[in-house]
């Protein structure tokens, strides 16, 4: 079973550093989870550290199973897995084989209308795709996608739709993109650029008419009209700057909330919640780095794939508690 465990903290304020998380350990008993599921008083709302070897990147939040999906992209594993509470974590999605110069490199984990789980593939600028994971049957690597688009974020409409952010190497400008994907018959598959001029769009969000991005290559959270983008393509600075971060945090994957607060962390460390008005909060900071976030709102908390301190080290999922 991996190794699970509870760090609590003296106050939810306090940063959570790699050496009080140790100096907790060694003072605090396995702890069997409560499952998922359930009322509030067995749900583990954190602060939690769950600690597994994995290399964790994009997240999501089953509401109606009650469940969370992460995607682990480690040497030799390549899935789709899930957390069940004190039932630990499970291979549930195999994912399409990689060439044996390739890796697996996923970003965002979401679930579309048609009810398929969808997972980015990086790519590094020659074999980038998105993988869809139906219920039953085959993973499987879209059809029709250009393999030099490096995407990262991937998050559903309201009407059914899909929309991936996806970015070129170095050396070729801003050329940062966000798509609406359209998925056809058999796997093919069709984007079409709805904002362009962006340096590396890693988070994305849809909330209502409101499109969510955050560009790590400039340290911006901007928002754009859905509706607006889809009439008229539009460029970055035409984006309403929601707020402002440094590259140093380099913002990644991000998850909304339904009344458009967003939550994201980043390579920085630091994790953040903004409100619909643009305030800025820190929920937790001093951690190695963060990758995908997750949000329960029933039960308020946030689940954060957080990367390992060290390269042979385990990676961690923290519950974080909201007000």
């Amino acid at each position: 079973m991996n190794r699970i465990t509870a760090h609590f903290l003296a106050s939810r304020g306090a940063s959570w550093t790699r050496s009080a998380c140790a100096a907790l350990a060694t003072s605090v008993a396995l702890l069997a989870l409560a499952a998922c599921g359930g009322s509030d008083d067995d749900v583990d709302r954190g602060p939690t550290t769950i600690e597994l070897q994995a290399k964790l990147n994009g997240l999501y939040w089953d509401a109606r199973a009650s469940r969370l999906y992460l995607t682990d992209d480690d040497a030799g594993v390549n899935a789709i897995k899930t957390w069940d509470g004190d039932k630990g974590f499970s291979v549930v999605y195999p994912l399409p084989a990689m060439a044996a110069d390739q890796r697996a490199t996923l970003g965002q984990l979401t679930r579309g209308a048609d009810g398929n789980l969808y997972a980015t593939r990086f790519g590094f600028g020659s074999y980038g795709t998105v993988v869809a994971v139906p219920s039953t049957g085959s993973s499987f690597n879209l059809m029709g996608l250009d393999g030099a688009r490096r995407r990262i974020g991937i998050t559903p409409t309201a009407d059914g739709k899909l929309i991936d952010g996806w970015f070129r190497g170095s050396g070729s400008g801003p050329s940062g993109v966000i798509s609406e994907l359209t998925v056809g018959a058999a796997g093919l598959a069709g984007e079409r650029d709805l904002v362009t001029g962006l340096s590396k769009p890693a988070g994305v969000a849809v909330v209502g008419d409101q499109l969510f991005v955050s560009d790590q290559g400039t340290g911006q959270l901007l928002a754009y009209s859905l509706a607006a983008v889809r009439a008229q393509p539009a460029t970055a600075k035409d984006g309403r700057v929601v707020a402002s971060f440094t590259t140093a945090d380099g913002l990644d994957l991000m998850t909304a909330a339904s009344d458009g607060t967003l939550y994201f962390g980043g390579s920085g460390g630091t994790l953040y919640v903004v409100s619909p008005n643009g305030a800025v909060k820190t929920l937790a900071n001093g951690w190695p780095g963060i990758r995908g976030v997750a949000l329960d709102a029933a039960n308020r908390r946030l689940f954060v794939a957080v990367t390992a301190a060290r390269a042979d080290g385990p990676a961690s999922i923290r519950i974080v508690p909201l007000d």
